[in-house]
């Protein structure tokens, strides 16, 4: 194939120009790298090189850099708080359990017999006195009748023997009869009036047993539920039924094991039954058992509660609630607010009062400062705070945002609750 002479010169034209502008471009790069340009001058053959290749459009962001960050404009943490104020705190322990009477006394026949009549119903006030059931007092009349027939001629056989006595010891005195005989007669005589002692017990016996056969209340009260009928044999061993005293009862209810040490003896209680909804019951607590219930892991606890107008009865269900403390205008927090450090300080985030200005938007600012606190009374809840703060301070409920809470930073405060008991 044959090369002209005008092929020749186009290829060699072409040649130097792509090894003018390689070259130029390998030296551009070099001094853009090296950051040797001054003022926004380029050397004169990047010049060159920008009248050949074609230009691009540079958007307004691109010219003017980007102002840098002004120290108004430092982002606060967004916080919400607790305003303290001084409060009547009560701090009460909810338990459950059921109404029994101050002395629940089982009623039963001291001798065997057969029911004849039972006087009571189930649930009766009745006065102390008032008979509850009779047993049939047929065996016990008999018994009363057969000693007191014993005792009658024991103590004819005593009178016949004083009367012989008396012969005696006036045959003795005239010389009749010898003295043996007349100690003889006195034997006899002490004989018959230890019978008649005996034959006296045995009489005084079967009468009280034939008292026996009646059964009285020995206190005011209530009745609780029948446990014999009549026409029933019952024995000694046998209840009939079950008396209560109500004008005073205990409600025994049960203390789960974490909170025994917050009970003592003495502590109020408040007493509710869903016979009375609207109607709060005032006792103490009397006694604790100083066992804990094995499955339930309960300890029970009797509370006492004054019941004039007999209106808590024996079984009711009831809920109380202990008193655990009461405390007077004391300064409330949540627990939740609490910091404890490695070294056993508890601090406080809080916001003093002076250090609260509002913003033109009507958004609060404050200062935060971490400060060591001393605490009173603890709940699982709540705390009394003792030193560390005072009324009016605010203490951080919540924080948005990753902002880190140091102290004696700004926060912004987009809420704030106050106490409510």
């Amino acid at each position: 194939m044959k090369i002209n002479k005008a092929q020749v010169i186009i290829g060699a034209f072409i040649l130097f120009w792509v090894i003018f502008l390689g070259w130029a471009m390998i030296k551009s790069t070099f001094k853009l790298s090296s950051g040797k340009s001054a003022g926004g001058q380029t050397d004169s053959k990047l010049d060159l090189l920008g009248s050949i290749l074609p230009q691009q459009k540079t958007t307004e962001s691109e010219k003017t850099p980007p102002p840098a960050r002004q120290e108004s404009e430092t982002v606060r943490p967004l916080v919400r708080t607790l305003r303290i104020k001084t409060v009547d705190f009560r701090d009460v322990l909810p338990v459950m359990g059921s109404v029994k009477g101050k002395t629940e006394i089982d009623l039963k026949f001291e001798i065997n017999g057969v029911v004849k009549k039972i006087y009571f119903h189930e649930g009766e006030v009745i006065k102390q006195g008032d008979l509850i059931a009779e047993l049939d007092p047929k065996d016990a009349q008999l018994k009363a009748a057969y000693a007191k027939n014993k005792f009658n001629s024991a103590e004819a056989a005593y009178k016949s023997a004083l009367k012989k006595l008396e012969i005696h010891k006036s045959l003795y005195d005239s010389g009749a009869i010898i003295k043996s005989k007349l100690e003889e007669v006195e034997l006899e005589t002490d004989s018959a009036r230890y019978q008649t002692e005996t034959a006296r017990s045995e009489m005084d016996l079967a009468e009280n047993e034939l008292k026996k056969v009646t059964l009285f209340a020995i206190k005011d009260g209530v009745m609780g539920q029948r446990e014999a009928e009549e026409g029933e044999f019952v024995t000694p061993q046998d209840k009939v039924a079950a008396l209560y005293e109500i004008s005073e009862v205990y409600v025994e209810v049960g203390v789960v094991e974490r909170d025994i040490e917050k009970v003592k003896v003495g502590q109020k209680a408040k007493i509710f039954v869903d016979s009375y909804p609207n109607t709060t019951f005032e006792g103490k607590v009397d006694y604790i058992f100083p066992i804990v219930e094995g499955k339930s892991r309960t300890l029970t606890v009797k509370i006492t509660v004054p019941n004039p107008d007999r209106m808590l009865l024996p079984g009711m269900f009831c809920r109380a609630e202990i008193l655990i403390i009461e405390l007077q205008q004391a300064l409330i927090i949540p627990v939740t607010s609490l910091i404890y450090t490695k070294t056993g300080n508890i601090l406080l985030p809080v916001i003093p009062k002076e250090s609260i200005r509002k913003q033109e938007d009507e958004m609060e600012i404050g200062v935060l400062r971490l400060r060591n606190v001393s605490l009173g009374y603890k709940t699982s809840d709540y705390a009394q705070l003792k030193e560390g703060a005072k009324e009016d301070d605010q203490v951080i409920l919540e924080s948005q945002g990753e902002a880190k809470l140091d102290d004696n930073i700004e926060v912004r405060i987009i809420g704030t609750e106050e106490v409510n008991f």
